[in-house]
């Protein structure tokens, strides 16, 4: 009996097994086969971003126009102010020891006339000193002037200029009205007015030099520029230059450049001699560390003196005519 079941149970697994193997591989011929890496983890997809819309090319910029300068304001017309001289500072009261001062003319057509006290006002040696930008105060010179009043010398130092002294255009022909009405108080002897001037002063020396004939006023015998400029950063434009071939021959004409002057340099002072082709023209270099800076004709220092006072003292007794005595004037 017992075999009998073992013989049914042994038909039954025969017939069933070869259902389940053909099922099996009816499922996997639908399913499909497994891949032996089925287990691993799918990657996701990565999200799809729009790519970002190219930057506009922008066209090259022209570069954003710069404003026209803007024309510097002409200097301001002065007030008077009672008690003070006219077209100076109201603290000008410099008149050196022993000298008398009289002032002319308004703003910057002023002039200041320095002489010996009590002197005639006869015709004699004149010296016409035109002084650097904006130092109107003739105090800035004042042992300079001292020094040739004591000297015999009538000292003209006009303004040409009035603070804040933005017209560099002008200075020339207030220079010749103020220096017109000086000599009518200062008259000068034939063939004795030196012009001295320092840095815009030392240009415009040369320049008044070129045109003063043409003007009805009386040339100079010698013209001595100390580092002459017609230019300073502050300023817009420079001051114009004249057609210095003017200047009449035989004219003395001697400039200085200071080694170490880098206020205007040596450039200014080149050209006027190049261009003074008529006149006796000298460019002397100075490399004296005491008085080779631009500053330094202002000062009373014995190297200032030797460099600066006592060429302009040559050139005044160079004016005395041969038949003069020996003495200064």
């Amino acid at each position: 009996m017992r075999t009998d079941r073992r013989r049914v149970r042994g038909l039954l697994l025969a017939a069933f097994v070869p259902v389940l193997i053909i099922a099996g591989v009816l499922a996997s011929a639908v399913l499909g086969q497994d891949d032996p890496g089925t287990n691993r983890p799918i990657p996701l997809p990565r999200p799809v971003r729009a790519a970002p819309p190219p930057a506009a090319v922008q066209p090259p910029s022209a570069p954003a126009p710069q404003p026209a300068p803007t024309a510097l304001p002409p200097a301001p017309v002065a007030e008077p102010v009672p008690g003070a001289e006219p077209g100076f500072a109201a603290d000008s009261r410099f008149v050196p020891e022993g000298a008398e001062r009289i002032d002319l003319g308004r703003d910057a057509q002023a002039v200041a006339i320095f002489r010996a006290a009590g002197s005639s006002g006869a015709p004699g040696p004149v010296v016409i000193l035109l002084h650097g930008w904006v130092a109107i105060d003739p105090a800035r010179y004042g042992s300079w002037i001292g020094h040739l009043v004591r000297e015999g010398v009538t000292v003209i130092f006009p303004a040409y200029q009035s603070k804040p002294a933005y017209d560099t255009t002008t200075p020339l022909a207030n220079l010749l009205e103020g220096v017109r009405a000086a000599l009518l108080q200062a008259p000068v002897a034939p063939g004795r007015l030196v012009i001295a001037g320092h840095s815009a002063g030392g240009a415009l020396a040369a320049d008044y030099a070129a045109v003063a004939a043409d003007h009805g006023l009386p040339s100079p015998a010698a013209v001595f520029s100390v580092y002459p400029g017609r230019k300073l950063r502050h300023l817009a434009v420079p001051i114009p230059t004249t057609d210095l071939a003017q200047i009449a021959p035989g004219t003395s004409v001697l400039v200085l450049a200071g080694e170490r002057d880098t206020a205007v340099g040596s450039g200014t002072a080149q050209r006027i001699v190049r261009d003074a082709i008529r006149a006796d023209a000298t460019l002397r270099i100075i490399r004296d560390d005491d008085a080779d800076e631009h500053g330094a004709a202002r000062l009373a220092t014995g190297a200032a003196q030797r460099t600066f006072w006592a060429p302009l003292d040559a050139l005044v007794a160079a004016t005395r005519p041969t038949n003069e005595s020996a003495q200064v004037p």
